[in-house]
């Protein structure tokens, strides 16, 4: 009976400790896994960031149809420049009046305020963007196809589609 009665108190401060070692180990090992956690975390938010900015047209010239063909009477066509994200152009349909507009991208769409020609009121007016599933990753620095929901991207600027530039510019 002597040696359970020494014997134990031994045993049980060497599994306390034993215990309390493994638990240590265990906890300063988690502390680095719940930092990359984290990270990845925040590195997920800056894909996002990134994915959201992507969502517009670099800077350049644009010109969109409600038809494929250019010049089209009865057809709606946007003409704007992208320059460092601010958006500006003019909306027309041939051998008619046209109203220039200043438009930013918001997530998926170009938020528009079309400009009343004849007395300056600003109207909101919003477009979507139709974004084609290509095999561009977001996150490699290429942008992705990007289109007007309803409209057809048109490669040539007519003179017309130049001076409604220069006058909404």
């Amino acid at each position: 009976m002597l040696f359970n009665k020494s014997f134990l108190p031994s045993l049980t401060r060497f599994y306390l400790i034993s215990l309390s070692l493994v638990s240590s180990l265990t906890i300063v090992n988690a502390v680095p896994a719940l930092g990359t956690e984290k990270d990845v975390l925040s590195h997920q938010r800056q894909l996002l960031t990134q994915t959201d900015n992507k969502n517009q047209l670099p800077d350049g010239t644009y010109l969109y149809g409600t038809s494929s063909e250019p010049e089209i009477i009865g057809q709606e066509y946007m003409v704007f420049q992208v320059e460092e994200g601010n958006i500006k152009g003019g909306v027309y349909m041939p051998r008619s009046e046209f109203s220039c507009f200043r438009a930013t991208f918001v997530d998926n769409e170009l938020n528009m305020s079309i400009i009343d020609p004849y007395d300056g009121t600003e109207y909101p007016y919003s477009v979507s963007l139709e974004i084609a599933s290509t095999s561009t990753v977001a996150g490699n620095g290429q942008w992705r196809e990007i289109g007007l929901e309803g409209y057809h991207r048109l490669d040539s600027l007519s003179s017309l589609d130049q001076d409604i530039l220069k006058t909404c510019s």
